[in-house]
């Protein structure tokens, strides 16, 4: 595997960050990932504005423009030989002094690593996943609750809670007894013609695929509200779905070892995944369009 790290493809084995950075003894940075399509990223604009948003918040150096990274992803699918996968950019505050108060920084780590997609990926969205309640919530204040920081413990430990359990996902519940996301993913419910997913106000991190996943849902004609998610709630659900960059649309068909409905993906579920598919197709056909006409010339 091969990776880019400050401004070089390295291979991943020989890719090296100092033991002083700060990302490593203070998870200070962040973090996006995107999707590719057939060795085109997708959403990267988007992703980009989220991550140098995040990177304002921390007082980290102002990111190069989306542009410069769509075409980094694409060296790095072609020399991994790896055209469908996930890419992650990770920004770090570098050497800037041991203790939690920065000194002047010499550089920022940059870092631009990529994945193969899950092996059963297919299957998870044609046949649905299990899910579980967490006993706790995100570990990120609301204030803090939109930022991908590096550090995210409660994603680990929601991910092996949930394993153990024989379920793909975990849902993070307050202690007030409200759902709001899933460990990598967000939460959406399907109640009659509604969909309802929790407000990001809750501290909820707003996803790309979130994002784009309600306005398709709009232009279809379906209501959509951003409202509060009880344990009820989603135990009542008609149908229950997850979004995110890597996964797309996936359903739920099991929620703490009970079935979701007929405990089969339903009609809106696999309606949404359709909008989602044709949104792809057009988006990386048209940015595949321009790339071939810019190496005409």
């Amino acid at each position: 595997m091969v990776v880019w790290l400050n401004g070089r493809f390295v291979p991943a084995s020989r890719a090296r960050v100092s033991a002083l950075d700060r990302g490593l003894l203070h998870g200070d940075g962040v973090y996006d990932t995107w999707r590719s399509y057939d060795g085109e990223p997708f959403a990267v604009p988007a992703h980009h504005r989220r991550l140098r948003a995040a990177a304002r918040l921390l007082g980290l150096p102002r990111l190069e423009p989306a542009a410069r990274w769509v075409e980094r992803s694409r060296q790095l699918i072609a020399r991994n030989g790896l055209p469908d996968a996930t890419l992650r950019l990770t920004v770090t505050r570098g050497v800037a002094g041991e203790g939690v108060l920065p000194t002047a920084s010499v550089a920022p780590t940059l870092l631009l690593s990529l994945r193969p997609l899950p092996p059963d990926l297919a299957r998870q969205q044609a046949e649905g996943i299990a899910v579980v309640t967490l006993p706790f919530p995100r570990d990120n204040a609301p204030w803090w609750g939109g930022v991908k920081l590096l550090g995210h413990a409660s994603a680990v430990a929601g991910k092996l809670y949930a394993a153990r359990a024989g379920a793909v996902e975990g849902l993070y519940v307050t202690p007030e007894g409200q759902v709001t996301e899933g460990t990598t993913s967000n939460l959406v419910l399907v109640e009659g013609r509604r969909l309802v997913t929790a407000p990001l106000a809750s501290g909820v991190l707003g996803g790309v695929t979130r994002d784009l996943v309600l306005r398709l849902a709009r232009r279809d004609g379906l209501v959509v509200r951003e409202e509060p998610i009880t344990v009820r709630r989603l135990r009542r659900a008609d149908e229950i779905l997850i979004t995110a960059s890597t996964i797309e649309v996936v359903p739920v068909v099991r929620l703490d070892g009970h079935p979701v409905g007929s405990a089969t993906p339903g009609p809106m579920t696999r309606r949404l995944q359709q909008l989602y598919r044709e949104a792809v197709t057009r988006t990386v056909s048209r940015s595949a369009i321009r790339v071939r006409r810019r190496r005409r010339r």
